[in-house]
This record gives C-alpha cells, structure tokens and sequence, in this order.
C-alpha cells in the first residue's frame, strides 16, 4: 500500500512539475518582463508626438528594434502575452516587476541628468 501511494504521490509531483513548463515557443518570464519594460517606454515617448504618417512609422520601427534586440518577433511576443494573460495573478506579478524595472531605469537617467544639466529628457 505504501508503494502504491508513493507512486501516486510521484506520478502527481511528474505532472504538476511539467505544468510549470512554458509551451514551446513562449518567451521565459524574466525576459518578458524586459520587453514589456521597453515597450512600455517606447509608448510613453510616443505618447508626446503629434500624431502623424512617420510618427506611426517611426513607432512601428521602435517596436520591431525592440522585438530584434530581444531576438524575439511580435507573434511569439503576442503568443506569450496570452499566455501569461490566462494567469492574471501571475501577470500581475510580472507587471509588478515591469513597474519596478521602469523606475529604477527613471531613478538611473535622473541622476544621469543631475550630473548633466546639459542633457534635455
């Protein structure tokens, strides 16, 4: 009986370890957090442009120099925003995270500036 219920508890442990597996070709968490970083500053600075033709050019340009500097493309980034989107609580988390990578990255140009008067944002 013992061995049985050693099995079961094996066999249980085998599959709840491959659920924490990510499907092939899903981005791992840890980059994800840096991209959605990169596009969310990428959103921001056109956020403050007049919109136009080469505005929306432009930006789509960002977006693919960031999906290259990944080495990833916008399909497999879309494919594990969905991913991650059917466990909000886990999203969250990496949201979390994003906000804290995005401040540290404001907390690090602010000091550049003060030792710079001379660089404009």
């Amino acid at each position: 009986m013992k061995v049985f219920k050693l099995l079961i508890l094996g066999l249980f442990l085998i599959v709840s370890c491959r659920d924490n597996d990510l499907p092939k070709d899903l981005i791992e968490e840890q980059k994800m957090i840096q991209i959605i970083a990169d596009l969310h500053i990428i959103d921001g600075y056109m956020a403050t442009l007049v919109y136009t033709d080469s505005t929306r050019i432009n930006g789509k340009n960002f977006y693919a120099t960031v999906y290259k500097s990944h080495k990833t493309t916008k399909a497999v980034y879309e494919k594990s925003l969905k991913y991650y989107s059917m466990d909000p609580v886990r999203l969250d988390s990496m949201y979390n995270r994003v906000e804290v990578l995005l401040a540290n990255k404001e907390r690090k140009l602010n000091k550049i500036q003060l030792k710079n008067p001379e660089i404009k944002q």
